[in-house]
Formats: structure tokens, sequence, C-alpha cells
């Protein structure tokens, strides 16, 4: 399903030869390198081969009838979803004290287990992603903490992927990622009611959020190209789970971005955590999944 393998040491520069055959490719259909390079919106350098781009029906149309593309799909709209409390799992605190028996210790409150989290950003300076009482990241974190311009601070228990800023303006985010994974925090309360401890699935586990979520267009806030952008980084940075809570409608596995991301965190071993039901509408982007010769 058009995968990329490097190897271990790996270089930007291979990256970047991977971006210049997906410019080279849609230039032969565009017609010029100027064209071909405003055309791409993405390209898939790490681990999914394919690029996003705007392109002509056409255009698109000539593409899919390459023998080497595995498929040609319209960018389509993801719909926020939320998930349930972690009752069910038996991860709940009796007045602020954890019992012995919980999976809570059972699972050492998923220490240093690093959780990606595709939704509209996270609030860093919430109490849920305090890193109070937590070592160093670990090691094999590839990714970084993107600064902006609004103060977005990082530190050993969270980090950021995004465009532009990671900071959640929406709420979506930062509720789910500290379902996931946010800190013991006692006292929480929301205008005064429903005291008690706040905590997330894995309070001792490293959080990494990736904006895929932007302002609606049409209603719609979270597009293929974006979510397969992150499956890419994501993969690379060396995240152990992925987690989304977001859907769209049921379609054929070789034209839904969310499959094609989630085969290659598979192929990595990564699990998916997907809390998604079925709707949504198509936008005007193409996403070409291409396959890698070597």
């Amino acid at each position: 399903m058009g995968s990329q393998e490097h190897g271990e040491e790996v270089t930007d520069a291979a990256f970047d030869r991977v971006a210049e055959t997906h410019r080279e490719f849609v230039q032969s259909y565009v017609g010029s390198p100027q064209k071909a390079k405003e055309a791409i919106i993405y390209s898939y350098t790490r681990h999914i081969n394919g690029f996003a781009a705007m392109l002509e029906e056409e255009e698109a149309a000539d593409i899919a009838k390459h023998p080497d593309v595995v498929s040609v799909f319209l960018n389509k709209g993801r719909k926020l979803h939320t998930t349930h409390s972690w009752e069910f799992m038996d991860l709940e605190m009796n007045d602020g004290v954890i019992p012995s028996d919980s999976l809570f210790r059972k699972a050492r409150y998923g220490e240093d287990t690093i959780i990606a989290n595709f939704d509209t950003g996270v609030w860093p300076e919430s109490p849920s992603f305090s890193d109070e009482g937590m070592g160093p990241i670990p090691s094999r974190w590839k990714g970084t903490c993107q600064h902006d311009h609004t103060g977005f601070p990082c530190n050993s228990a969270k980090s950021n992927r995004t465009l532009s800023t990671a900071r959640d303006y929406e709420g979506h985010g930062s509720h789910t990622l500290s379902t996931i994974g946010g800190s013991f925090v006692p006292g929480a309360n929301v205008f005064g009611l429903g005291n008690g401890t706040a905590e997330g699935g894995s309070p001792r586990a490293r959080v990494a959020t990736y904006k895929v979520c932007w302002p609606p267009i049409d209603g719609n806030e979270c597009f293929d190209a974006d979510i397969m952008a992150a499956f890419d980084m994501a993969i690379h940075d060396g995240v152990d789970v992925l987690s989304l809570s977001l859907g769209g409608s049921a379609m054929d596995y070789f034209d839904d971005g969310l499959s094609i991301g989630a085969f290659h965190a598979n192929k990595k071993g990564i699990p998916l955590l997907l809390n998604s039901t079925m709707d949504s509408t198509s936008r005007f982007y193409f996403i070409c999944v291409i396959h890698h010769n070597n």
C-alpha cells in the first residue's frame, strides 16, 4: 500500500529525494515544475509513499491509470467524536485512593508509553499535562516541540507537531488527550460542581499532540490530507500508541486515509485507538498513494 523503507540511518536528504520524485511525477501530468510545486500540498516521505495535491479531475483520472498508483481519492472531511470514561476498565479511584488490584497499578500507569493524539491540539497549561515527577523524555522519541507565537510550552510529558500552532482553541483535543494520558489532578471541578480527582487512562504516559483539525470548512474540520501527514510523522517520531477521536463515512480501504494510515502504523507495531462513527462529506483535494519501487 505505497510504503517507504528507508532503514535505520535515514537522513533528511532521503526524505527530500522522495519529495522530488513526487514533484517529477506530478510534473509529467501538469506540464511544468512550477505547477507541480504549487499543486502538491503534502509529500508523505517517511513511511507512507504518496502525496496530497490540488488537481483537475482529468489530471487525477490520468494519474489513477498509472500502473504504480494504488489509489487516487478525494480528500474527505472527518467529524470530531468523544469517548466515554474509563469506568468500564476499572480505572477509577475510591475517594482518591487507588485500589491495589487496580489496572492503574498493573499497567504502571502507562509509564513512559508515548501516546500520540490526532485532534484539535492541546491547551498545554492544563494541570492534566503537568510533567511533575517525570524523568527525561525517552531516548527513542524523535519528535520535536514546535514553539509558536502563542507561547506554546512543551515539557517532559508532552510535545507537539503541527504546521502552525498546536494550541487547542476548540477544546476537543485537550479533552480527548487528557482522557487518554492526563495526569492525576486532585480537586478538579466544574464551577465548583463534581469535585474529585481527574485522571487519564495512562496518567504517567508521555503525550504528543498532532493538530489535524482546523477551523470549519463546510462543517468539517479534520481532513485526510492532514491526518495522513500526521500518521507519517508520528510513526517516524517513535510513538507507541495512536489515538483518534474522529470519523467519516464507510468506504473502500484503498480510498480511506484513516485506513491507509492505520495500516502503516500497524506494520510498525503501533496500535490505534479509534473512537469513530460513520458520517462525513468530501472535499476537493486528492490523495495519491503510489508504490515504492526499489
